[in-house]
């Protein structure tokens, strides 16, 4: 057969990612690549007694079709959920997605044509960039340092781009315990960003997967609420939070714009599946998901500290990394004379793996950085894997 394929297919490429994982597979290798949440936290019990429940009192409801843009227990759900952490939202302003991944494909099918200029971080979510990149988007990397994106350099590009009679249709950014960095952007720069946005008309797309995940018991105000709802279009997920394996996420945005989401989802999956949906608002409603929440910090906390430490004793001083205080990730900066993925292979002989930090750059820069995960690994493999990482670089050093 004679398949001809069309271009959007022919632009995908495999993730180098996750070609790069398959080596963790190698028996021994102690592994910092994935964004897994510890297992230890998938409550189980409650879980499982929730689903029954569930099945007996709503059943017929649960295996049905539902409404695209949710089930309105799970709408209610994730609005008194986003109200206890201070986003003040309705259910009118929530589509259910399936995780964030298909919150950042309708962004790209709502905003994107051939040759349409974004502004996103550098570095970045590299499933973004993918989405972003399968549009033909024309992406515009800033900078980050210490709080977040560099504003100054924002604006020189925004000016740029105006000199070219073009403006960004979005600028993309993920404010709390940034993916890949560990950076959560300061509560100054979050004010200033909601300002160049509204004075310049260019939405804001906050991801915020990790906001729950604070390690000091505190959360800054999110762009949603510092921009009163408007002009900010948030996407969230229980991937990070809860369970992956559920592929729950949702989408925040004036209900102008939820219409528009709304339809594009009817052309993609009609609607999530009722059934978890009906679940994790069982889960919602009982507390058990502040429980959950509460249980990650307190596991993921102490592993943050771990690696910090192993990194601080361990590492040559030529290596920098950021100091997150939440989320799943910390960034690690080499020498600019060495690549990370050059030396993957030296650090898999000494048995351990992460993810190289080119991937996260959408102006493939960034060939001597590396994304370290802590929430997956035990505190015992942290500090033996930063040791064996340390004494990979040293040895190309």
């Amino acid at each position: 057969m004679d398949y001809t394929f069309s271009n959007v297919s022919n632009r995908i490429v495999r993730s180098e990612i996750r070609e790069i994982l398959k080596w963790t597979r190698k028996p021994g290798v102690i592994s910092f690549g994935g964004g897994l949440p510890d297992a230890s936290l998938f409550p189980l019990e409650d879980i499982t007694r929730i689903t029954a429940e569930v099945l007996e009192k709503k059943g017929y409801l649960a295996l049905q079709y539902g409404p695209t843009e949710g089930e309105p227990p799970m709408l209610e759900a994730l609005s008194a959920h986003m109200k206890s952490y201070g986003d003040d939202t309705t259910p009118e302003q929530i589509c259910i997605t399936s995780s964030s991944q298909q919150g950042l494909d309708l962004m790209g099918l709502l905003f994107l044509d051939e040759g349409a200029p974004i502004i996103m971080e550098l570095p970045s979510y590299l499933g973004a960039i993918q989405v972003f990149r399968r549009c033909l988007a024309d992406m515009r990397g800033i900078p980050l340092d210490d709080e977040g994106m560099d504003l100054n350099a924002l604006v020189k590009e925004l000016d740029k781009l105006a000199k070219e009679g073009k403006k960004p249709r979005f600028i993309y950014v993920i404010p709390d315990f940034q993916n890949p960095s560990g950076i959560t952007m300061s509560l100054a720069r979050r004010k200033e960003l909601v300002k160049i946005s509204a004075d310049r008309g260019i939405p804001l797309l906050e991801d915020s997967p990790y906001r729950e995940l604070s390690f000091t018991g505190e959360t800054l105000p999110s762009l949603w609420t510092l921009s009163g709802g408007k002009g900010v279009i948030m996407m969230k997920t229980f991937s990070k939070t809860l369970f992956p394996g559920m592929r729950m996420g949702w989408v925040v945005a004036d209900p102008f714009v939820i219409d528009k989401v709304v339809m594009l989802k009817q052309s993609v999956d009609l609607c999530t599946p009722s059934f978890t949906q009906l679940i994790l608002a069982e889960y919602i409603k009982q507390g058990k998901m502040k429980e959950t929440l509460n249980k990650a910090i307190a596991c993921y906390k102490p592993k943050r500290e771990a690696m910090l430490n192993a990194l601080e004793k361990y590492m040559p001083k030529e290596v920098k990394w950021s100091k997150p205080s939440g989320g799943m990730f910390l960034w690690v900066v080499l020498p600019e004379k060495l690549d990370t993925k050059e030396i993957f292979m030296t650090a898999i002989e000494h048995n351990v793996a992460y993810v190289t930090g080119r991937p996260f750059h959408c102006d493939n820069s960034g060939g001597n950085t590396m994304r370290l995960n802590y929430s997956f690994p035990s505190i015992e493999q942290i500090d033996t894997g930063i040791q064996r990482l340390a004494d990979a670089i040293k040895e190309v050093l």
